[in-house]
C-alpha cells in the first residue's frame, strides 16, 4: 500500500499527504519536522473545512469535494493546474452536508442537504442540479450507495443507505433507473466533458492575468495623468502666488510714493525702503 494519500486542510484546500517523508537534519545537526504535505491545491473562495472527500470510481484522478454551498471537482493528474476544473453553482436556501459520485453512473453526484438530496447529472447539464430528491425530513449527514458485483447485480435494483441527523435511523431509498443505469458510450462522454471544463478553467485562469496586467496599465495610466495634473495646479499655483506678490509689491511702492507726496515720510526714508524692496528681489 503506498503511504500517500488525499486530504483537505482546515480552509477547504486539497492536499496530497506522503507520510513516507523522512526528517532532515538542519544546519545544526537536529533533525527538522518532515513536510508531510507534498502537494496543495487551493480552492479559492472556501475558508471553511471540506463536508466530505470523494474519489470517482470511474476516474481515479477525479476528485470531490463538497464544500457548505458548492463542490468542486479536482484532477490530480494535472501538474501545472492546482485549482478546481469544476465549481458548482451555490446551494440556496440551505447548505449542503456530504456527497459522493454513482457507482454505477460516471456522470451522476449526488449532493445531500439540510432539506433533501440535488442529483447533479452531467449528462444531461452542468449549471444546476437535474433533480431533487425529497427523501428526508432532516439533515442528511451520510450515505452510502449498494456495490454491485458481478453481471448478475447490475440488473438488480441499486439502493442508497443514508442516515439523518434528528434521530440517527437508517434509511434506505431505491435509486431510480434513469440515475443507476449508464448510458451508452456515457464514460467516454464524461471525460470528454472534464477535459472540456479544463480547457475553459485554463481559459479563465490565463484571462484573470491578462486582465489583472490590463488593470495594473490602467492604474499607472491613471496615476501617471493624476501627477501630471497635480503638477500642473502647483505651477499654475506658482505663478498666481508670483503675480499677487508682484501686485503687493506694486501697491506698497505707490503707497509709500504717495506718503512722500504727503509728507509723511521724508525722501531719504522712501529711498532707504525702495533699496530695501530691491534687496529683497
Amino acid at each position: 500500500m503506498l503511504p500517500e494519500f488525499w486530504g483537505s486542510s482546515d480552509e477547504g484546500d486539497l492536499c496530497k499527504v506522503d507520510w513516507s517523508i523522512k526528517p532532515i537534519a538542519g544546519g545544526d545537526g537536529e533533525a527538522k519536522i518532515p513536510e508531510f504535505v507534498i502537494a496543495q491545491y487551493d480552492s479559492e473562495k472556501n475558508a471553511r473545512p471540506v463536508l466530505s472527500l470523494e474519489r470517482s470510481p470511474f476516474y481515479p484522478d477525479i476528485l470531490l469535494t463538497v464544500h457548505d454551498f458548492c463542490f468542486c471537482i479536482w484532477k490530480t493528474s494535472l501538474d501545472d493546474f492546482k485549482e478546481p476544473i469544476f465549481r458548482s453553482a451555490n446551494t440556496f436556501g440551505s447548505h449542503n452536508t456530504c456527497g459522493g459520485f454513482s457507482p454505477t453512473r460516471p456522470g451522476v453526484i449526488f449532493i445531500s442537504k439540510t432539506d433533501g438530496v440535488d442529483v447533479w447529472d452531467f449528462y444531461d447539464e452542468s449549471y444546476k442540479p437535474s433533480m431533487p430528491l425529497n427523501i428526508a425530513t432532516s439533515a442528511i449527514t451520510f450515505f452510502k450507495f449498494q456495490l454491485l458485483q458481478g453481471p448478475k447485480d447490475k440488473k438488480q435494483s441499486q439502493f442508497m443507505a443514508y442516515g439523518d441527523e434528528t434521530e440517527g435511523t437508517l434509511f434506505l431509498y431505491e435509486v431510480p433507473p434513469n440515475l443507476s443505469k449508464p448510458f451508452e458510450n456515457e464514460e467516454e462522454t464524461i471525460a470528454n466533458f472534464w477535459e472540456k471544463e479544463i480547457q475553459k478553467s485554463r481559459y479563465v485562469k490565463d484571462r484573470r492575468v491578462t486582465m489583472r496586467e490590463d488593470w495594473n496599465e490602467i492604474q499607472k495610466e491613471k496615476d501617471i495623468a493624476r501627477a501630471m495634473a497635480e503638477a500642473m495646479n502647483d505651477q499654475a499655483g506658482d505663478a498666481e502666488q508670483e503675480k499677487e506678490m508682484a501686485e503687493e509689491e506694486a501697491y506698497e511702492e505707490l503707497l509709500n510714493m504717495q506718503k512722500a507726496k504727503l509728507g509723511l515720510i521724508t525722501s531719504e526714508e522712501l529711498e532707504k525702503l525702495t533699496a530695501q524692496k530691491k534687496k529683497k528681489r
